[in-house]
């Protein structure tokens, strides 16, 4: 019998030490969409980390077709993995999969479940700062691959950390879909993008996800960060590398170092 507490506990050791698994318990492998969402709930709830936002990812249909998936994906975002701008990494080189770039908010105002479906300027309205962002995308078992899907969202959605920039609270000058955006690894620029990847707008991002977690009873809340998905990425990167996801403008840069081991 799957056992969702067990889980979360073995997730979540494996993501405060970075370490890589061999495999994970045959009763923690979640083989139903209800399996991986009893994980988050009980991470949401867990006294050892800190639920500071949300995540949104697959924001364009690439993304989604190579997934497998006709819309995109979202979960939680936890402050223990939330990093300052410009940090280097010590370990955990072997759970990193991929780098992204991505448009992040923090939240001023409420977005209650009782209010959906959201329009682009409700949401814009509860928008306070706009930062630049790297999410350094992971797992934490060797095994994932193998996994039946569900498996996957339980597993912090392929989260390993977040860097956030410094925000702007004048973003309204900025038009976002046209927002350029240069994925930089060791000083070479890899790919350049625009917030158009993201579903058209990166607020539409927080749109669908209002939606979704309206679904199950749940409020953006004023002060949660909000990472609105990939303008660039994934791209595979190389242990040690370092890691600029540069934004036009004075939008500025998220950049870190990643680890040698």
């Amino acid at each position: 019998m799957f056992d969702a507490a067990k889980t979360a506990d073995v997730l979540l050791k494996a993501h405060l030490e970075k370490t890589l698994l061999d495999d994970i318990p045959d009763d923690c492998k979640a083989s139903t969409a209800e399996e991986a969402l009893a994980v988050e709930n009980t991470l949401l709830a867990h006294p050892d980390i800190t639920h500071a936002g949300w995540k949104v990812a697959r924001t364009n249909a690439e993304l989604q077709k190579a997934a497998g998936l006709t819309e995109p994906a979202y979960g939680p975002v936890y402050s223990e993995f939330i990093y300052e701008n410009g940090h280097t990494f010590e370990k955990g080189a072997p759970s990193i999969r991929a780098i992204e770039c991505e448009f992040a908010v923090i939240l001023g105002k409420d977005l209650p479940a009782a209010g959906t479906p959201y329009t682009i300027e409700q949401v814009a309205d509860a928008v306070a700062t706009l930062h630049p962002a790297v999410e350094i995308t992971g797992q934490r078992f060797k095994s994932r691959d193998s996994l039946p899907r569900p498996a996957h969202s339980m597993d912090f959605a392929g989260n390993f950390a977040f860097i956030f920039g410094a925000g702007v609270s004048d973003w309204q000058k900025f038009d976002l879909p046209s927002h350029g955006v240069k994925h930089i690894i060791n000083g070479e620029v890899i790919v350049t993008s625009n917030g158009a990847n993201v579903l058209g707008h990166p607020f539409n991002s927080i749109i669908w996800l209002a939606d979704k977690l309206a679904a199950r009873n749940i409020d953006l809340k004023a002060g949660q960060w909000i990472s609105t998905g990939a303008a660039t990425g994934p791209i595979p990167v190389d242990a040690g590398a370092d890691v600029i996801a540069e934004f036009d403008g004075d939008l500025g840069s998220a950049h870190c170092k990643l680890p040698n081991d």
